[in-house]
């Protein structure tokens, strides 16, 4: 029930405090003990720490805790000795539990301090005095008959308390019904005993008798108490029939009872009640009470409410806020109306306002919609004022309105929904606007919504730069228009931006115009799928005659011949055949096989129209068919007609390659570079040029740029075998194309005494023709350049120290040093392969003499994937290498020759490290007077260390340290018992 509802109790009679509340949980419940400080005669000290022990031994009492109930009582009674009430507390109590002796001798030391207390009298005389102990019914009944015998005041009383105490409630009553007994004081204190036992026991229709019975001498707590026990026992006859005399009449008794209904769910009798409301109401908070359980229980609670003539003029208005929503709802606004004038003109003016827009009053809507901006210019206000000007028809008005206010301070739902509301009436009524006013609507607002909503506004979809400013973030929620203006704003400066701006236009507006968008900026950012897609979506009887053709290139440029074909055949139907693109994009049709078909009609074109791209696409015939200076012409005739078209000066770079000539070749493919500087195969081509013409700032510039390119997409995704090996090229370029110097260190050290090595046999020795236990050279290099007599050419200065063991037989080659220096010339550019002059001095005077060396070298299959170099992809690689050396000494007239075939495999232990097990064999020999030779065949390994790469240099340096076995298969100089050898190899390459 709703707490309004309830009302305060009054302070029931003194025996009910001390019985009723004590004993009863249902009459505590109805009847509520008053334990102020007042009530029970204590300070607020006191009362403050009595308090708790007082309220634990009520609800000890209440759930029959004897225990906890006594200790409380007792507690709260050492704390107040002296106190009548919390010593009839006690008393009480005790007597609940069957402890009468203890209670007696309670009250009577209490009388000793407060002599003469009616109350603790009261109290000490309403406990029967020890007689014979009365266990069951019949011993109750046997008294009775004694009693009966003798009748007295003191026996009727015992009789009544053994009846009380075993629940005999009846026999009780029949004492008070004896003679004049229920007068004497023994008679009251049974009264009282029995009314609040047949409370306790919820014996209603008993409690109501006995209070009947007092009905003319009743308490106001009394009489209360009677109320409740009517309510409590669900005696609504007897109840209805005392209010029909004027007995529990009043307005708060009326709504108590009428509440009572409520919770007992008695729902036909609740309504026939609601019908007869009080004759008055003390207040307005009651008279609210009762209005509230008619609006909420009657049979009809709007009718019964509208129908109601409050007394308090606030409880009309509750009338009205109860009733008026749901004759809204009903659209009864003739009633809403009649409810409304029943109030003050300036009262409810929202609803006032509310109704007269369901009933469409718009005079009297746009009257309210002013005074509420005139009393309160809010956001709200002002919504409802420029919307009710528009629906009367003076949009102007309502835009000038807004504009005053623009932007309207901040970005709440209603300041946006004003500020659309603004920027359509600036689109319908533009005139209403002062130029100062649209130049504001302009300026940037902060959120993506109502940034769109700007670009919509007139002028703004022909200014980039408004554009920009306003949709230059791309959110999410643009429409497909606003997509399209960013699009066609970014088609030339950001061709890329303008293709996804295009796109998203597209995804939400699927249309011809927006395919045909997509289609023509993808192709001009050479996104050929992405234009197919686009052109393949709008039927080709939907293309104009510039659609097909920008269709027939894109299909051509993607590769797409079927829908070339189809195309080609349209713009043949409609009359489109005699025009250079139709004959251009014809030649595109043949094949690599069909390049004179495809010729003629490039003629055909170049005849028509000659057009740089004819001419460029008939270059390209010509390359292919080895013509490469009729291609260079033309592609310089399409540079004539295209001067900055980077993919023809491209075109023309990479022919100029072909013709040799290097120089022009670079210029052209500069050129295209700057044009585009994102087109990987131009840099790489320029990494080659410049390499070529032994630029090597340029030449190293190009090649990092190619393996910052290749790191990045490593960034992306992983490497391909191919990328991986490409980066290691141009590092390995970048590296080689700036290097000087070089230092080479090779030895060969045999393990055992009389070891012979074919290593050793190499032309320049200090004995040629001869083999030794070991050998050793140091040469140092210096690269002079390339061009210089040829074009490819490579020229390079060296010197060198070399010695051997001799014929001393020791182990390191520290014996017949020679100084060698020279000059070595590589005069291809595509093969290794080298001619010398060499100029030899021996460094012991007492052994060698000084002489000329001219010598002829190469090395033959140990290129690409068959080379030593470092291979960066797989677990390792196969090698091979035929090497060939012939020299002649000039003042000797000496000449030595060796051929070596080695095969070997790389196993890779760790980047830049491989061991490698190989095999070779080797026919060496030597001429002066006679012609002498060997053979060799030799199985062994070498530890490969690679070292000193970085981001732009592959490794630079290279040590190898290996042990092999050799077998002499026919030689001189050299006993059959040695022919099987040892050796130690080192080479150091630096």
């Amino acid at each position: 029930m709703n707490k309004t509802l309830k009302r305060p109790v009054s302070m029931p009679s003194l025996l009910c405090l001390l019985v009723g509340s004590l004993l009863c949980s249902s009459a505590q419940a109805q009847v509520p003990v008053d334990d102020s400080a007042k009530a029970l005669g204590l300070s607020d000290y006191r009362h403050f720490i009595v308090y708790p022990h007082l309220e634990r031994a009520m609800r000890a009492l209440k759930n029959n805790d004897e225990a906890t109930a006594l200790r409380e009582f007792e507690r709260a009674h050492q704390k107040a000795p002296d106190n009548v009430q919390l010593t009839l507390y006690l008393a009480q109590a005790m007597r609940q539990f069957g402890h009468d002796e203890q209670a007696r001798k309670l009250l009577s030391e209490q009388l000793k301090i407060n002599t003469g207390d009616k109350r603790l009298l009261a109290s000490l005389n309403a406990i029967p005095r020890k007689q014979e102990n009365i266990t069951s019914v019949p011993e109750l009944l046997a008294q009775q008959k004694t009693c009966e015998q003798a009748p007295s005041a003191q026996c009727r009383s015992e009789v009544g308390e053994n009846a009380i105490r075993l629940g005999e409630l009846d026999i009780a009553l029949q004492q008070l019904n004896k003679g004049d007994f229920a007068t004497t004081a023994q008679g009251k204190a049974l009264y009282n005993n029995l009314l609040q036992r047949a409370i306790y026991l919820k014996r209603w229709q008993l409690a109501d008798t006995l209070l009947s019975r007092n009905a003319q001498n009743l308490t106001p707590a009394q009489q209360q108490q009677w109320f409740d026990v009517l309510i409590a026992g669900h005696l609504d006859d007897k109840l209805l029939a005392l209010q029909a005399k004027g007995t529990f009449n009043r307005p708060d008794e009326r709504i108590d009872y009428a509440a009572s209904l409520v919770e007992r769910g008695e729902t036909a009798r609740l309504r026939d009640y609601l019908t007869k409301p009080p004759a008055a109401f003390s207040s307005a908070a009651q008279e609210q009470r009762w209005l509230y359980l008619v609006g909420r229980y009657s049979a009809n609670p709007q009718a019964a409410l509208a129908n109601y003539n409050a007394r308090f003029a606030q409880n009309q208005r509750y009338i009205v806020d109860a009733t008026l929503p749901q004759m809204m709802k009903e659209k009864n606004y003739a009633g809403a109306q009649r409810l409304l004038d029943s109030l003050p003109a300036d009262a409810l003016p929202e609803a006032r306002y509310t109704l007269s827009e369901a009933a469409h009053n718009t005079t009297e809507t746009l009257r309210l919609a002013r005074q509420f901006w005139r009393e309160s210019p809010t956001l709200a206000n002002l919504d409802r004022l420029s919307w009710q000007l528009i629906q009367a028809g003076r949009a102007p008005e309502a835009a000038t309105l807004l504009a005053q206010r623009y932007p309207f301070g901040g970005t709440s739902p209603t300041a946006q929904t004003l500020i659309m509301r603004l920027f359509n009436l600036a689109q319908t009524h533009p005139d209403a606007l002062t130029p100062a006013q649209k130049a504001r609507l302009l300026q940037p607002l902060p959120t993506p919504e109502l940034r769109l909503a700007q670009s919509r506004l007139p002028g703004v979809g022909s200014d980039c730069n408004q554009v920009q400013q306003l949709l230059g973030d791309m959110p999410s929620t643009l429409d497909a228009a606003a997509w399209s203006m960013l699009g066609n704003c970014w088609r030339d400066t950001l061709p890329g931006m303008a293709l996804y701006a295009f796109r998203q236009s597209e995804a939400r507006l699927p249309n011809d115009d927006n395919h045909r968008a997509v289609a023509y900026q993808a192709y001009q950012v050479q996104d050929y799928a992405a234009a197919m897609r686009a052109w393949k979506t709008i039927k080709t009887v939907d293309m104009r005659n510039a659609d097909l053709m920008a269709a027939a290139n894109t299909a051509q440029a993607a590769g797409d011949r079927q829908a070339l074909n189809g195309w080609l055949e349209e713009e043949h139907k409609r009359g489109m055949d005699n025009t250079e693109h139709y004959w251009w994009l014809h030649a595109q049709r043949y094949s690599s096989g069909q390049s004179q078909q495809a010729l003629a009609d490039l003629n055909r074109a170049i005849a028509i129209e000659p057009t740089a791209r004819a001419y460029a696409s008939r270059a390209e015939i010509y390359r292919q068919q080895g013509q490469t200076q009729a291609a260079i012409s033309d592609l310089r005739q399409a540079l004539q007609r295209e001067p900055n078209n980077s993919a023809t000066q491209a075109a023309l770079g990479y022919a100029l390659w072909d013709g040799g000539d290097a120089s022009g070749s670079r210029a052209e493919l500069e050129k295209a570079y700057r044009s585009l500087p994102d087109d990987p195969a131009i840099v790489r081509q320029l990494a080659y040029v410049n390499q070529r013409l032994d630029d090597v700032p340029q030449t190293q510039r190009y090649a990092r740029m190619v393996v910052d390119d290749i790191n990045r997409q490593e960034q992306v995704t992983a490497l391909t075998p191919e990328q991986n090996q490409e980066r290691f090229n141009f590092r390995r370029l970048h590296e080689d194309v700036a290097r000087r110097w070089s230092i080479n260190f090779d030895s060969s050290v045999g393990l055992r005494s009389g070891t012979l090595s074919s290593a050793n046999n190499i032309p320049g020795g200090t004995s040629a023709g001869q083999s030794y236990r070991s050998y050793g050279q140091l040469e140092l290099e210096y690269r002079a350049g390339r061009n210089v007599l040829l074009e490819g050419d490579t020229v390079a200065l060296y010197g060198r120290v070399f010695a051997d063991t001799g014929e001393s037989g020791t182990m390191l080659p520290v014996k017949d040093p020679m100084l060698g220096a020279g000059v070595r010339w590589k005069p291809l550019r595509d093969y290794v392969f080298y001619l010398a002059v060499e100029q030899q001095t021996p460094l012991d005077r007492h052994r060698g003499q000084s002489d000329t060396m001219l010598r002829a070298s190469a090395s033959l299959f140990n290129d690409g994937k068959y080379s030593d170099e470092w291979h960066p992809n797989g677990q390792g690689w196969f090698a091979q290498n035929l090497y060939l050396d012939a020299a002649h000494y000039v003042r000797q007239d000496y000449q030595a020759w060796t051929a070596d075939y080695r095969v070997s495999w790389h196993q890779k232990i760790a980047q830049g490290q491989t061991i490698e097990p190989y095999a070779h064999a080797q026919i060496s020999g030597y001429r002066d007077a006679t012609t002498r030779g060997g053979e060799y065949a030799g199985v062994g390994v070498r530890w490969n260390i690679w070292s000193g790469q970085t981001r732009y240099d592959a490794w630079p340096h290279k040590v190898s340290l290996g042990l092999e076995y050799q077998r002499t298969l026919n030689t001189i100089n050299q006993n059959a018992g040695e022919r099987n050898n040892a050796f130690l190899t080192l080479g150091v390459h630096w």
